[in-house]
């Protein structure tokens, strides 16, 4: 699923650390993050400033369950 536009990217890594299983942000060109680790957080918090690269990029989630926790940050 992709990111709404502009939301609050501190309010986002708050809930997914709310979620059961691994939740990962994948950019255009390739990039993998795993949003449950610190450095990864810090990295993805950075990109703010490029909306750019939020814009097509991609939000996964292992366990089909926590779409519904970040269902307010994400859209088809």
């Amino acid at each position: 699923m992709k990111l709404k536009e502009n939301i609050n990217l501190a309010d986002f890594i708050q809930k997914v650390k709310e979620c059961r299983s691994a939740v990962t942000f994948r950019s255009a060109e390739g990039d993998i993050l795993a949003l449950q680790s610190a450095l990864c957080q810090y990295i993805f918090a950075s990109l703010q400033t490029h909306p750019e690269l939020l814009k097509n990029s991609l939000i996964l989630c292992e366990d089909k369950t926590d779409y519904e926790i970040l269902n307010d940050y994400l859209t088809v």
